[in-house]
Parts: C-alpha cells; structure tokens; sequence
C-alpha cells in the first residue's frame, strides 16, 4: 500500500481495471491492490438482502427509465432529480419492510 501527496493523485477516486484502488484519506491518496472477494462465503441473510437490493435497483432504474414515471416519482417523494435513485431505493426497502411485517402480524 502507497501513499501519496501528489498532485495528479488527489484527483483519484476509485479502481482502476479491478487491478488497482485509488482512496482518499484527508490530504493523502492511498494506492492498494484491489480485493480479493471471490472467496467470501455469504451467509443467507446477506444473499437475501442482496437480493433485495437488485430488485429495488431493477425496479429504480426502470422508473427512471421512463420520464413520466420519473416526474411523479420525483413530486411523490419530493426529491431532486439528483436524489431520486436513492430515494426509490429507500421507498422500496420501507415497503418491503412494511410488507414483511404486515404477513408477520397476521
């Protein structure tokens, strides 16, 4: 692991190629190698809320996908439309709560 004060440095932000990751730490850029995951084991929650998780952006994207969806989507949330994406996600992780205990209680 590198760090570094450059200049041309601080203007990186991520990974390059899944080979190298650029993060920023205050005033200093840190250079590591990019994770390993593929030998994670997940447990079943974890591949649940994965799950989850594609569904809310499958269904987020599609909203936005189509402007008029999008239009109300935004007037019924009350978000920016740069805030929208995030605010779908929450909307469909509150309803699936609600959901769940809605079939529990029963």
């Amino acid at each position: 692991m590198a760090i570094s004060n450059s200049v041309l440095l601080k203007l990186l932000s991520g990974q390059m190629n899944q080979e190298i990751v650029f993060k920023q730490y205050g005033d200093k850029t840190v250079i590591s190698k990019y994770p390993d995951m593929s030998k994670v084991v997940f447990t079943p929650k974890q591949l649940q809320v994965q799950e989850k998780m594609y569904e809310a952006h499958f269904r987020a994207k599609g909203i936005m996908g189509d402007e008029a969806l999008a239009s109300a989507a935004q007037v019924r949330l009350n978000v920016t439309r740069n805030k929208l994406y995030t605010a779908l996600i929450k909307e469909y992780f509150k309803s699936q709560r609600e959901n769940t205990d809605a079939a529990g209680n029963v």
